[in-house]
């Protein structure tokens, strides 16, 4: 498997959606072995701008169809088929366009059946990131916890798009639960009330988790 090498730049974390234009209905057969040979490349490659070419490749793959574009950031959502299984994975990568990042799907045929099954590659200038996203709509923090978990035996950064009302406190305690002696995740990303966190596993272990949320 690729190894993530990258930490990501920051980012802005306001996160307010303004509208998409979406494509027409559209399914490709997709090149998976080309698709999969560049992004072999990407994370191979030391060179920043050499990086930053093949990801701009990547990002232009005739086979992808561009979901979403966001008026906010000029950023996309590609996948290999305009329709999406589950709405709530429309509405995360939404707004993580929004805020700065090129998304695309991985296309279901790159993984074999030993493979770990992450959802979407994060793209921002010479970074590559192999992620998990998962949404919660409930207020237990234990159910936020198994999510990570869950996330976590799939990719080291999770997307966690909190769809509730959550308490804080309740957040919190949910986010130090499932980083627990979990040696799989390096990086959660939140997205709670409108606002993108970055959150190094280390951060939420940490006391200053509590003067990072809001």
């Amino acid at each position: 498997m690729m190894k993530d090498k990258q930490q990501g730049d920051k980012v802005d974390e306001s996160v307010i959606k303004i509208g998409y234009e979406q494509k027409k209905e559209a399914l490709f057969l997709i090149d998976i072995v080309g698709f999969v040979a560049l992004v072999t490349s990407c994370y191979d490659i030391v060179d920043r701008k050499l990086k930053e070419g093949r990801i701009k490749q990547l990002k232009a793959w005739p086979d992808l169809v561009e979901i979403y574009h966001s008026k906010q950031s000029g950023r996309s959502v590609l996948c290999e088929s305009s329709n999406l299984e589950h709405l709530h994975e429309q509405r995360t990568t939404e707004l993580l366009a929004d805020v700065g990042y090129d998304v695309i799907f991985a296309p279901k045929g790159m993984f074999s059946r030993q493979e770990k099954k992450f959802d979407v590659f994060l793209l921002k200038s010479h970074i590559i990131l192999k992620v998990d996203l998962k949404a919660v709509s409930s207020k237990n923090p234990l159910t936020i916890a198994k999510r990570i978990k869950e996330g976590s035996d799939q990719a080291p950064f999770i997307v966690l798009h909190i769809c509730s009302d959550i308490e804080r406190m309740a957040l919190i305690d949910g986010l130090r639960s499932g980083v627990y002696k979990n040696k799989l995740i390096r990086e959660i990303m939140l997205i709670y009330k409108k606002k993108l966190y970055r959150l190094p596993k280390n951060l939420v272990e940490s006391w200053g988790i509590f003067d990072i949320i809001k």
